[in-house]
Parts: structure tokens; C-alpha cells; sequence
């Protein structure tokens, strides 16, 4: 952001620095510890389990000797990456205030300030309701109008497996259900020959949206399978929950939540605000990450831009 007058950079700054602040204590109070993560990632080990990031997009540097990194795109990774080696048992609440780097459209480096939690070692639902139950309270703590999108990858994930496709075609399907894209889905669905009865629920993926009553009035339609309706009572029973701590009015269900990493696995979300188009808040549970470095240990967390919420506090300020 540029200014032209000294004393509005200042008062920009100073806004800035209360509202981390305020992020910074929240996350306090609810028992979690800052933590740093490092600033760079091996660019090979990255790749291979982002297959779907673009490679365009990340920033590579060259070491003295040789190795490619990039500088870090995901902040979840690199505290996984540096926690894990040296967890032993019991829970561990992390909280960030850091900066993750991309290449835009145009080739110049962006920065995007972030704030995010992790919870591990708890292998109980009652660490997703609170991570879940935390990123609602931090957006209306802002007083915002926003909706957080919950779903689980166990249904997403057994649909997928059922239409019996490529992994180049499963990843084209993502990247559509990802910028939720109807038009894109029309024509993956006719360019790609599927045998099985999964097709129609597919083609109307888009609609399955709403609260639990919502979803069951839409479901009825179609043949679940047995791990796709314990998926969706799973969902139902975490928004019943939600709405018990009256907390629905804030959330709704959205069985295309998906995130660019793919190591997600369980309940995800994103937070919306109005009048923004890309979401200011997203999470989920990521156990598999923490295999990958040789423990299973349940983890849960969420992101959120920093950048974003600013100019809405500002914005609402005027």
C-alpha cells in the first residue's frame, strides 16, 4: 500500500500493529505459543507433494551448493516440517504471525501477511470444534459479515475414487471444484468418458450446499455409498454441534470445499467475506503431513490473510 502523506502511513501502521495485537492475544488466551517458521523450503520435496501448485508461482533460489529452494509458499509445511522431528506426546497449540511468498501474474515477488494456528496431538473432535469454533469467534470479533464453507475430504475423496479416473483427470476435476466452475465441470464431464452412476451427482456437485436439512432434501436424489453417507453424518453432527453453541447462523455446509495442498484430511473450511471474492480464512486437518515426517499425529489448524482482514477493517472504518 502506498501513501502520500507521512502521517497516514503511520496511522496505517499503527492500525496494523493493533489488530496483530489483537490477533496475537486472542490466540493467547485460548493456550497456544508463537512459533517462527523458517523462511525456505527444498523446492524438489515441496513439488512432489503440492502436485498441484504451480511451479510459476513459486519463488526458487539457488544455494551455495546447488540445491534449489523456494522461498516458503505454505506455512503449515515448514512448521510441520520442524515441529514433528522433535514432538513427543501430549497436545501442542502453535500460533504464527509470519509471511508467505508467490510470483504474480507478472512475475514480481508477493508477500502475504498470515496468521494462523495449528493444534496437535489431540485426537479427540472436540480439537475440530475448537479450531472450527476459533475462526468463527476471531471473524465476528471483527465484526464482519461472513460465512465460513465446511465440508470433509472423506466425501470428496470416495467420489473420486468411485468415477474411476486418471490422476491427471482427478487433478483437472480439483483445479474445477476448486474455483467452484460450472461451465468448466460441464465440459470435463463431457470431454471424460465416466461408466458409473456417480455422474449425475457429480454434474449438480455445486448444489450440495445449505444446512443439514438443506443437504438432506438434495441427497435424496442419489445412491450414497456407505463411507460418503459417514462422511456427511460426520459434517451433520459437527454443524449440530455448531448450532447448539449457536454458532450455525455463521456457518453452512459445502461439500466442494478443497484447498490448493492436497494433505488435507477430514473436516476443512473457508471463511468468505462480503464484498470479497477469494476467502480471507481456510483450514483444516492435515494428519497426513505429520506421517510424512514420520509421525501420525492428529493435527488441525487454519490461515488467515492478514492483508485481507486489514483493508476490510479499514474499509469498514470509513
Amino acid at each position: 500500500m502506498e501513501f502520500l502523506l507521512m502521517n497516514e502511513e503511520l496511522a496505517y501502521y499503527e492500525l496494523k500493529y493493533q489488530m496483530n495485537k489483537k490477533l496475537e492475544q486472542l490466540a493467547i488466551s485460548q493456550g497456544y505459543q508463537l512459533i517462527e517458521p523458517s523462511f525456505f523450503e527444498d523446492y524438489d520435496d515441496f513439488i512432489q507433494r503440492n502436485r498441484r501448485i504451480k511451479k510459476s508461482s513459486m519463488v526458487k533460489l539457488i544455494d551455495l551448493d546447488g540445491s534449489v529452494l523456494v522461498l516458503r509458499p505454505d506455512i503449515t509445511t515448514s512448521i510441520i516440517k520442524h515441529v514433528i522431528p522433535k514432538y513427543e506426546k501430549g497436545e501442542l497449540k502453535l500460533f504464527y504471525l509470519s509471511t508467505i511468498f508467490s510470483r504474480g501474474k507478472t512475475g514480481r515477488i508477493e508477500e502475504k501477511k498470515q496468521f494462523g494456528i495449528e493444534y496437535l496431538g489431540c485426537p479427540n473432535p472436540s480439537s475440530d470444534l475448537e479450531v472450527i469454533t476459533m475462526a468463527i469467534e476471531l471473524l465476528k470479533s471483527f465484526d464482519m459479515n461472513f460465512v465460513l464453507e465446511i465440508s470433509t475430504t472423506k466425501f470428496l475423496s470416495k467420489l473420486i475414487s468411485n468415477l474411476k479416473i486418471t490422476l491427471e483427470e482427478e487433478n483437472q476435476l480439483k483445479n474445477i471444484l476448486y474455483t467452484k466452475n460450472q461451465y468448466e465441470l460441464d465440459l470435463w464431464l463431457h470431454k471424460v468418458n465416466l461408466k458409473n452412476g456417480n455422474k449425475a451427482l457429480l454434474k449438480d456437485i455445486f448444489k450440495l450446499q445449505g444446512n443439514p436439512k438443506d443437504l438432506d432434501q438434495i441427497l435424496k436424489n442419489y445412491h450414497l455409498d456407505e463411507k460418503m453417507t459417514q462422511a456427511i453424518d460426520e459434517l451433520k453432527m459437527l454443524f449440530n454441534t455448531l448450532e447448539e453453541k449457536s454458532l450455525s447462523a455463521y456457518a453452512q455446509i459445502d461439500l466442494t470445499v478443497l484447498s490448493t495442498y492436497d494433505y488435507y484430511d477430514g473436516f476443512v473450511f473457508k471463511g468468505y467475506v462480503e464484498n470479497m471474492s477469494e476467502p480471507i480464512l481456510s483450514g483444516g486437518r492435515y494428519d497426513p503431513l505429520t506421517l510424512e515426517q514420520g509421525k501420525k499425529v492428529p493435527a488441525i489448524g487454519f490461515t488467515l490473510n492478514s492483508n485481507d482482514l486489514l483493508k476490510e477493517v479499514i474499509r469498514r472504518g470509513k
